[in-house]
């Protein structure tokens, strides 16, 4: 019996967060940002974004609700800022200077700069956005407290990170697939997409607010 509930929590959490993060999309976005940045650190930005990730989905897991409970934050509040973040991110990457082919040397950033990328904009909201911190608050309020079910989405949790840190860490092998020129054709779509889900995630919270606002 424990072990069938372990199994369904898993399965449940794992099938819901994994489509609302969408790593895949995620990779895309990270692989078009990080262009500059040699093998080395784009791996760390890898490891240092899955680390973020956990944490942040346990958080919001197990103590989501209270906080924002705690500084009065609705979902719809919570959706407008990630969107206008996101839509920032998108607009400086689709704004940053052409890469060509003849300037391939890739920079070497301080590890205190790679963090603070790492966290914003790629873990914040790119990767754990709104979206991913409602469904694990959700998560946390509506399975029912056992350890079978704990244990189920905790696991659920780590898979979903394992799956983000593989489409992160070699994502870019799709820019050395299609070369510079087509990287930065893929760097401006992907970041006019991303001021697109801005947009989206934006609107999202706001019409949850209008309704609240006049229901």
């Amino acid at each position: 019996m424990e072990s069938s509930a372990f199994v369904s929590a898993f399965i449940y959490a794992f099938s819901t967060l994994l489509p609302v993060i969408n790593p895949f999309s995620g990779a895309m976005f990270f692989a078009a940002m990080t262009g500059n940045l040699n093998d080395r650190d784009r791996a760390y930005v890898a490891n240092r974004l899955a680390l973020y990730s956990v944490v942040i989905l346990l958080v919001c897991l197990f103590a989501g609700h209270f906080i924002l409970g705690f500084f009065g934050i609705s979902v719809g509040v919570l959706r407008c800022a990630g969107g206008c973040v996101l839509f920032a991110a998108g607009w400086s990457a689709l704004n940053a200077p052409s890469h060509d082919g003849s300037e391939q040397t890739p920079q070497s950033l301080s590890r205190v700069k790679l963090k603070s990328m790492a966290f914003y904009p790629f873990t914040l909201p790119l990767t754990t956005g709104p979206g991913a911190i409602a469904v694990s608050v959700a998560l946390g309020t509506s399975l029912p407290y056992n350890v079978a079910n704990i244990a189920g989405t905790v696991a659920a949790t780590f898979a979903t990170v394992v799956v983000i840190w593989l489409c992160y860490r070699y994502s870019d092998r799709v820019g050395r697939a299609v070369g510079a020129a087509g990287a930065d054709a893929l760097a401006r779509i992907f970041a006019f997409i991303l001021i697109c889900l801005g947009v989206s995630v934006f609107w999202q919270g706001f019409s949850e607010l209008w309704l609240a606002l006049n229901a």
